[in-house]
Parts: structure tokens; C-alpha cells; sequence
């Protein structure tokens, strides 16, 4: 079985998300920097996580629901 996902993300929003994935990871549950409590950093690690995720496979699911999609199409004009 094979899972094909429709990219619908182009890069400047796939550059995005994974610095903000990132920043979120780095300063959340590693450096405790914007907030001491556990779940703060717990819930801010899983959304960085979630952001490198899509930002990887270029696919969100959020605009595949809204209909959302920032690639640019060759065969449109």
C-alpha cells in the first residue's frame, strides 16, 4: 500500500514552517526560555513537530480541508 499525499505548499511557506518548527522545538521543552511549565513546553514541542512534519512532506492538512493551496501550477495561466 502506498500513501501518495498532493503537495500544496511551496517553498517559501515550507521555509517557514520549518524555521518556526525549529525555533518552537528549541525554545519550548529544550531551553525553557519563554516558559518554565512542563505542558508549555510539551504542547509547544508537539506544534514545532507538527510544523517540520508538514514542512518535510509540503502537504498540510488544514488547507486540504479549506481548499488552501500555495504551489504554483505550470499548467494553469
Amino acid at each position: 500500500m502506498q500513501i501518495k499525499f498532493k503537495r500544496n505548499m511551496n517553498k517559501f511557506d515550507r521555509g517557514f514552517r520549518a524555521i518556526a518548527g525549529s525555533t518552537l522545538l528549541i525554545l519550548g521543552p529544550v531551553t525553557e526560555y519563554i516558559t518554565t511549565d512542563g505542558l508549555s513546553g510539551i504542547i509547544m514541542g508537539v506544534l514545532g513537530t507538527l510544523a517540520l512534519i508538514s514542512a518535510f512532506f509540503s502537504y498540510c492538512i488544514l488547507y486540504e480541508v479549506t481548499g488552501f493551496d500555495t504551489t504554483k501550477r505550470s499548467d494553469e495561466s
